[in-house]
């Protein structure tokens, strides 16, 4: 994942005359790294007669570029012989459709991020109660 400062740099250097769209700072920020993209849609919903659980669907591969607001991806795919994962359908995707998007580092995965409204009460005793701040 970028720093917060590389992030911070990035976004000083394109105010500077406003002509990037989210779709190039993107693609400028995550060039050559992997990454999931939510739309906010789910793949999957599991009921059970008192709880419902909604899976994220996302997207997910290898940034290549991009062109004004359109995000260039070489995305995941399961192979319909092998039926495993392969690199290399470009998926062409509209800024205005992403809703969030992480990169695929091991920190975490977009589902991971999905929080109950009864679970951000801990945010406040683990990151904004303590002295030094948690990553």
């Amino acid at each position: 994942m970028p720093s917060e400062q590389s992030v911070l740099d990035l976004i000083q250097e394109c105010n500077k005359d406003r002509t990037k769209t989210l779709a190039e700072f993107i693609a400028i920020l995550f060039k050559d790294k992997f990454i999931e993209i939510y739309l906010g849609d789910s793949y999957e919903e599991i009921s059970t007669e008192q709880v419902s659980t909604s899976y994220p669907a996302v997207f997910c591969g290898k940034v290549i570029g991009a062109y004004r607001e359109c995000l260039v991806v070489s995305s995941v795919f399961v192979n319909n012989t092998s039926k495993k994962p392969q690199l290399g359908n470009l998926l062409f995707l509209s800024e205005r459709a992403i809703r969030g998007l992480n990169e695929i580092d091991g920190n975490g995965t977009m589902e991971d991020m999905f929080l109950r409204s009864s679970e951000s009460g801990m945010i406040k005793d683990l990151f904004v109660n303590t002295s030094t701040p948690q990553k």
